[in-house]
């Protein structure tokens, strides 16, 4: 088989290897679609990273073969979405339903060798657990975006949204925008903040009830005029830095929710004042990362086709123009690049 492999920034081999069975607790997927994270694409461009680096982690195909102790004996050919994230099932925190957590956690690698998810190749061996199967009407390419829809999914259970809340999301890419979805599959009115007009329009056109430019207007201002001087019940953090981080706090309505969903690099402390913990019962949160109930859900709701994500994609490249795919996702504009295996 084929796959690719990071030597460096900006350099990617095509590299033949052995394709091997899979074992007891193993199951051989061909790879027909996976996703160029962001990432992946720092990887690309240097900013962080250790080399060489199998990338892929948004992973969709279909099973080849399953290992004689696999639990869920999923047929040939069956669709599958891939959760590329290894649990031990016997630490502290899987043992608490945490794990997403997991001590033990780790990408895929090779001793001595290689190391990463491994997606960005033709065939791709996982664990049993980590495979999902998706209804046979998904499509491969829109069916990459079941982890990322699962790590937000997880998110938005995070903050507890009811019927007729009021939500905010910073930052419009991706991740904010697979947010604005499922809050609003929730019953929540979406504000976004995003200081691109592009994206600002983008989430508009996919049910924002207003999209405000952080940088230029009075976004607490704005939230307080929509939520009759509350505040929202949630506000999630996908991007902006600390200066949006501490800006989401004071959008917050009393005894609402703030989920901090995005890193940030490089981090600065935050200036909080505890006597808004205090005296507004505000929750501050984070979310990293699926748990294996968040992808279930994200499995579900794509099979259900309760939650379209087709617009989030920008374009799809074959396999073997991986290069040129990396180039078109790290452009600001681009939404989700996705690349196709074929036959």
């Amino acid at each position: 088989m084929l796959r690719a492999v990071m030597v460096g920034p900006g350099a990617i081999e095509l590299q033949e290897v052995p394709l091997r069975e899979p074992g007891p607790h193993e199951v051989l997927v061909k790879v027909k679609a996976c996703g160029i994270c962001t990432w992946e694409q720092r990887f690309y461009q240097g900013v962080e990273g250790a080399y060489p680096f199998l990338g892929g982690h948004e992973i969709a195909g279909e099973v080849v073969a399953t290992g004689d102790q696999v639990a869920e004996k999923l047929p040939p050919g069956q669709k599958v979405a891939v959760a590329s994230l290894t649990r031990c099932g016997e630490c502290y925190f899987c043992r608490r339903g945490l794990d997403h957590l997991c001590a033990n956690a780790g990408e895929k690698s090779i001793p001595g060798e290689y190391w990463g998810p491994a997606g960005f190749a033709e065939y791709i061996i996982v664990r049993g657990y980590e495979v999902y199967p998706l209804d046979n009407g998904v499509d491969f390419v829109h069916a990459t975006l079941a982890e990322p829809l699962a790590c937000v999914t997880r998110s938005i259970n995070r903050a507890n949204l009811r019927f007729g809340d009021t939500a905010v999301v910073l930052g419009a890419g991706v991740m904010g925008l697979l947010h604005l979805k499922l809050a609003c599959l929730k019953g929540a009115r979406v504000i976004v903040s995003e200081p691109d007009a592009a994206r600002r329009q983008k989430a508009l056109q996919l049910g924002a009830i207003a999209a405000i430019d952080p940088l230029r207007e009075d976004l607490a201002g704005k939230v307080k005029k929509l939520t009759a001087g509350r505040g929202a019940e949630a506000v999630f953090f996908t991007a902006g830095g600390t200066p949006a981080l501490a800006e989401g706090i004071r959008l917050l309505v009393k005894g609402g929710t703030l989920v901090v969903y995005g890193s940030i690099h490089p981090a600065t402390p935050l200036n909080l004042n505890p006597n808004d913990l205090h005296y507004h019962e505000y929750t501050l949160t984070g979310s990293i990362r699926h748990d294996k109930e968040s992808f279930r859900q994200a499995a579900a709701l794509l099979s259900r086709g309760l939650v379209e994500v087709g617009d989030l994609i920008s374009s799809c490249f074959p396999f073997k123009e991986i290069d040129a795919a990396f180039q078109e996702a790290i452009r600001p504009e681009t939404f989700r690049v996705v690349l196709t295996f074929t036959d």
